[in-house]
């Protein structure tokens, strides 16, 4: 956040602000540059409090109808500053206390940050509810770490696996998802992304909204609705394509499974993290083949009956343990 106008913040300091004035200079305060500015300035108004005039300062004179009357005639004249050199700052204080009070509700200003940690395991999913009236959809064997309460200047959660995200607009406090590999910054969208850290790829696939991605690796860069943006962790690149569906990227969470061309490694991990089982291949020459499938099936057994008609590739279910080999 930039710093604001010194102006901006005497007006606030003055109770001659707007509104909208002060709340911004109220957020401002809460950075640790505001916070130097603000401990500097009332350092500096103690010092101006001559030994022996302590109770002019005090917070039930100065709203005293006589002071009150006084400072308002001097404000007319122009002549507020050294009579306010103490009292300009106390008697928004007032004010500005019950903002910090509100605010400190909402966004914990001044205390250290608890966070909350939310793994889903194989075969499961999970909504999760922020209080800024965004939602997520978390995918099986995802892991989400969010604080308790979000921060003044940014809503910031960390991400491995898979997870669509709904956010809330709100300009001024932008939401940011952490990958680790890079940053997605979000004002308010709708969009997926699929992280798994055993992964080569992470994918970010934007169905609404404006999203940038930022690392130290690469310029930022936006993705406009209908971008799906793929990165590779050892080349740390990425390219930006546009599907003709973008929604395919999300449809697992209505259950549905989806596979385009894809090598039978990425078929059988989908399927283990879905359905908590575990594959075991018997002949490395299984990998070689492709898979092209769309299915709403909930039920495994019916699904690898379907991948052994487009393939010479047998699975055989044994408990949670599905055994992959050649047809014979």
């Amino acid at each position: 956040m930039q710093r604001l106008n010194i102006m901006t913040i005497e007006k606030v300091l003055n109770n001659e602000a707007s509104k909208a004035e002060a709340r911004e200079v109220v957020r401002w305060f809460g950075t640790p540059e505001g916070q130097i500015w603000l401990s500097a300035r009332m350092d500096a108004d103690e010092m101006s409090i001559r030994l022996g005039e302590e109770e002019e300062h005090l917070d039930h004179l100065i709203q005293s109808e006589k002071i009150y009357k006084q400072i308002t005639r001097k404000l007319k004249l122009q002549k507020v500053r050294r009579f306010l050199s103490a009292a300009a700052v106390i008697i928004p204080f007032i004010l500005l206390a019950g903002l910090f009070a509100e605010l400190n509700s909402r966004v914990n200003l001044f205390a250290q940050t608890e966070y909350n940690d939310v793994y889903v395991p194989k075969g499961e999913r999970l909504k999760v509810m922020f209080q800024d009236g965004s939602s997520i959809y978390l995918n099986s064997e995802s892991h989400i770490r969010y604080p308790k309460q979000f921060g003044l200047s940014e809503r910031r959660v960390e991400l491995e696996g898979e997870a669509w995200f709904e956010v809330a607009k709100e300009k001024k406090r932008p939401f940011v998802v952490d990958l680790k590999a890079f940053n997605i910054r979000v004002l308010g969208t709708s969009f997926d992304v699929k992280a798994y850290p055993e992964e080569e790829n992470i994918t970010v696939s934007l169905e609404t909204g404006l999203v940038e991605l930022a690392s130290a690796t690469f310029l930022p860069v936006s993705l406009n609705p209908g971008d799906k943006a793929v990165y590779n962790r050892s080349s740390k690149s990425y390219r930006i394509s546009h599907p003709a569906d973008i929604k395919q990227s999300s449809v697992w969470r209505n259950k549905t499974i989806v596979f385009t061309d894809s090598p039978l490694s990425e078929v059988i991990t989908t399927l283990s993290r879905t359905f908590d089982v575990t594959f075991v291949i018997d002949n490395k020459a299984v990998l070689d083949y492709n898979y092209t499938l769309q299915t709403y099936n909930t039920d495994l057994s019916l699904i690898l009956q379907e991948l052994e008609k487009i393939t010479p590739v047998r699975f055989q279910k044994n408990g949670k343990m599905i055994n992959v080999q050649m047809k014979k």
